[in-house]
């Protein structure tokens, strides 16, 4: 939907429409004899469909809705003048459409005969559904002839609905986008760096550019984001802003933010979007069964959304969802999503643009105008891998063979073992020739292909339609135990969809990994190079910017990140003075694995020598939970008066508050955090002042060896001729630099980072270093260490004597 002043007039689709009014009723609901045609061919191409595309053409009706006018459009097939034919894209199964995608098609069909009936004349329309797979091209069809009345009645209801969810519509045309056009900067003054920085991002919204920014700690990395993006929204440069982050600490910056314009006459809406578990009460029963769940229909949430607005909070979050969702008895899930579109701002993890399996319908199935902002950026790389790759078992595929659920006549069942024997035929002889023996006797082997075997195509694509059938025959059983035997269907159609998605976009950023473990295949389809996935997402919005304190080296970023030649880099420069910092590298000591039980003492020493130049806290960053654990017990044993404190692999979120709270107690002495680089306290944690004074990195942070990082190694090598780098190099400095990061975060902090490792001396990890640490030092003993760190913290206390404050 959307508001043109000038002409005071609403342009909102058929689709949007329907889709408004079904918030607050349930516009036609399936009924009993509304079932597909199965007549027709079970499967056919789209293409092959029958349909004249040169019938279709646009559609428009307009009418008066209060005071403003409306225009109501779609694009429609027209067969003939009496006929309108939908085709509808189902990502389920065409014989039998969802609840609500029966609901949204046939509102959808109704008033696209309503509309043509208005334009012709006519006192009935023919309407023809098809419902196709936007998976294999799969249809049916169903045909319903509709009378004026019912049209008429329809479409004056749909309109009701309209008039009071256009009003914010209106309101933010005249009143919350005009706030923004001439917003001023929040603070009195703009720091180093962040002029060039708020510059860069307004120019690559408005020429709707990508933008890689590698902006440090202290920048103003959020507001340097935001006030030109808000700026963007206000002067029609963009629709909506979506401000995409991987922690939720990060978002309280955000809010935080937001408040401050509000503050200089910002009359922006922001929401958090979160994920369904975290806002749903019900256990989420509705995955289950949606009749579990008594908000699951949400036929209140228009009210709901009108009653959210209304109460005018400029950021919504969590709390305020789950206050309107109880009083109005909606899905608190629902309710934000659908809340989110009257907004300007949208803050929301990564995964709901990148993530294939996760992401938000509404917005990023077609996208729209959108400036995607994108915080601690560094993380995206590996979450894309992840996000864009799939495995499957030949233990998996077997499983239904053994499962009571599914009962005799299973069609499933007895697919099973065909389906795992074929799937190992297809596989096995690829490993018959590298098949080795481990000490206990059982095969091992491990080999990659660069294209998937054509037959697993032909056996997915089965599986698929086996299960598809199950489960659309279940979905009309009644015995007691449809519920669990759904639940066992869906989750393994799930599984085989997905691996079978990920195989149809297997290209050349793709590698296939085939294992043979205790007698039995497992499949990996592994994206190596994310780039061209990432870049195919970001076409769904206008603009992205990219930014992170340590995207650095921004070659690496640019690339991994779906850059190209038109994208644009910036490096901001620290505000910080390197005054503030004292870095060594104590280059003797070797922390390769083979040698890491070997020098554990010799680690220990390092960080005795560290903290003995000043009481305070400190933590100490390790490149695995078991290292990490061996190196605490070692420094404890030898240091036992030092109190210190263990990271665990896997804390409570209770655990973790209080771990995080030792560093606001008022501590005379030391507190030293053993913790993991690329863990929870690495990144995010912003310990300022007295609360971390301190930290030590020991190794470099690499990857672990495995055949999907060798496999990143070949590709880039064979790319840009920096496969080591891409691989284990870059993304292990920058956990180094996360880790360093956490010590100086305001302009009044000093610090000191030690790096603990012989490799650091390597030209190729000290063009790494940030200008920040241009003082390193490289030191091979602890006592030399203990002067050095002495002779620093007395430059800090003769300054601070200096303005007359004490240490």
């Amino acid at each position: 939907m959307k508001y043109l002043q000038e002409e005071n007039t609403v342009k909102i689709s058929v689709k949007e429409f329907v889709t408004i009014a079904r918030r607050a009723f349930s516009p036609i609901s399936p009924k009993d004899e509304y079932e597909p045609d199965l007549t027709l061919p079970s499967r056919l191409s789209y293409k092959l469909l029958g349909i004249d595309h040169t019938l279709e053409k646009d559609i428009f009706h307009d009418f008066e809705l209060g005071d403003v006018s409306v225009r109501l459009f779609s694009k429609i097939l027209v067969e003939d003048d009496t006929r309108v034919t939908l085709i509808f894209e189902t990502s389920g199964n065409p014989k039998k459409p969802s609840r609500e995608e029966a609901a949204e098609a046939r509102g959808e069909a109704y008033i696209l005969a309503y509309m043509l009936k208005s334009a012709a004349g006519l006192e009935k329309i023919d309407t023809r559904i098809i419902f196709i797979s936007s998976y294999d091209g799969d249809f049916c069809e169903t045909r319903e002839t509709i009378g004026e009345k019912k049209l008429d009645s329809f479409f004056e209801k749909c309109k009701k609905i309209l008039e009071i969810y256009a009003a914010p519509e209106i309101e933010r045309v005249k009143h919350r986008l005009p706030s923004l056009k001439n917003l001023k900067f929040p603070f009195k003054n703009v720091r180093d760096g962040q002029n060039e920085f708020i510059k860069s991002v307004y120019k690559s919204i408005s020429r709707g550019a990508r933008l890689y920014a590698s902006a440090p700690t202290g920048t103003g990395k959020t507001v340097s984001v935001l006030y030109p993006a808000l700026l963007s929204l206000g002067r029609g440069k963009c629709d909506k802003v979506f401000y995409f982050t991987p922690k939720a600490t990060a978002a309280i910056a955000v809010y935080d933010c937001l408040k401050l314009f509000e503050a200089q006459g910002a009359a922006c809406r922001a929401v958090s979007l979160y994920s369904k578990e975290r806002l749903c009460k019900s256990g989420l029963l509705c995955r289950d069964d949606r009749e579990l769940c008594k908000n699951a229909a949400c036929n209140n949430l228009s009210n709901a959304i009108i009653a959210l607005y209304k109460k005018n909070i400029s950021v919504v979050k969590a709390e305020d969802i789950d206050a309107v969702a109880k009083e109005f008895s909606v899905c608190p899930h629902e309710l934000g999503l659908s809340y989110s579109e009257l907004c300007d701002v949208v803050i929301l993890d990564l995964n709901y643009l990148f993530d294939p399996k996760v992401y938000i319908r509404r917005y990023f199935t077609e996208g729209g105008n959108f400036a995607f902002l994108i915080d601690e950026a560094h993380n995206l790389p590996e979450r894309a891998r992840e996000m864009f790759s799939a495995e499957i078992s030949e233990d998996f595929l077997l499983s239904p063979e053994n499962e009571e659920l599914l009962g005799a006549l299973s069609e499933t069942k007895a697919l099973a073992p065909k389906l795992g024997a074929a799937f190992r035929s297809v596989l096995y002889p690829y490993l018959k020739d590298e098949i080795r023996t481990d000490a206990d006797g059982g095969e091992l082997v491990a080999i990659h292909l660069t294209e998937i075997p054509s037959k697993l195509f032909t056996i997915f694509n089965k599986a698929k339609a086996t299960l598809d059938g199950e489960i659309s025959a279940n979905l009309r059983a009644s015995d007691e135990e449809k519920k669990p035997r759904l639940k066992f269907l869906r989750e393994y159609s799930s599984s085989v969809s997905r691996f079978l998605d990920v195989m149809n976009r297997f290209d050349s950023s793709y590698e296939m990994f085939v294992f043979l473990e205790s007698g039995k295949i497992r499949a990996k389809l592994y994206n190596v190079d994310p780039g061209p996935r990432i870049a195919e997402r970001l076409k769904l919005g206008r603009s992205a910017v990219f930014f992170s304190g340590t995207l650095s080296p921004l070659h690496y970023y640019k690339s991994t990140l779906g850059g190209d030649g038109s994208s644009d880099t910036l490096a901001v420069d620290s505000p910080f003075d390197n005054g503030q910092l004292d870095v060594a590298i104590v280059d003797s000591v070797s922390t390769r694995f083979s040698e890491r039980e070997d020098t554990l003492l010799a680690v220990a020493k390092v960080i005795a020598a560290t903290v003995s130049a000043k009481r305070g806290n400190y933590m100490v960053f390790s490149p695995s939970f078991a290292y990490s654990e061996a190196l605490f017990n070692a420094f404890s044993a030898k240091y036992p008066k030092i109190h210190t404190i263990l990271q665990k692999k896997d804390m409570t979120g209770v655990e973790k508050s209080a771990f995080l709270e030792e560093f606001s107690k008022k501590n005379d002495s030391y507190l030293i955090a053993f913790c993991v680089m690329g863990g929870i306290y690495s990144e995010g944690v912003d310990l300022a002042g007295d609360s971390l004074i301190g930290a030590v990195v020991v190794g470099l942070g690499l990857p672990q060896l495995s055949y999907e990082r060798e496999a990143i190694a070949a590709y880039y090598q064979e790319k840009y001729e920096e496969g080591r780098e891409f691989a284990y190099i870059y993304p292990g400095m920058n956990r180094v630099l996360q880790a360093g990061g956490r010590v100086i975060r305001r302009e009044e902090d000093r610090g000191v980072i030690v790096l603990v490792d012989d490799r650091f001396d390597d030209p190729i990890y000290k063009k790494l270093i940030p200008k920040l640490w241009q003082r390193v030092k490289f030191i091979k003993e602890p006592k030399i260490l203990r002067e050095e760190l002495d002779k620093f913290w007395l430059e800090v206390k003769n300054e601070e004597n200096k303005r007359g404050c004490r240490i």
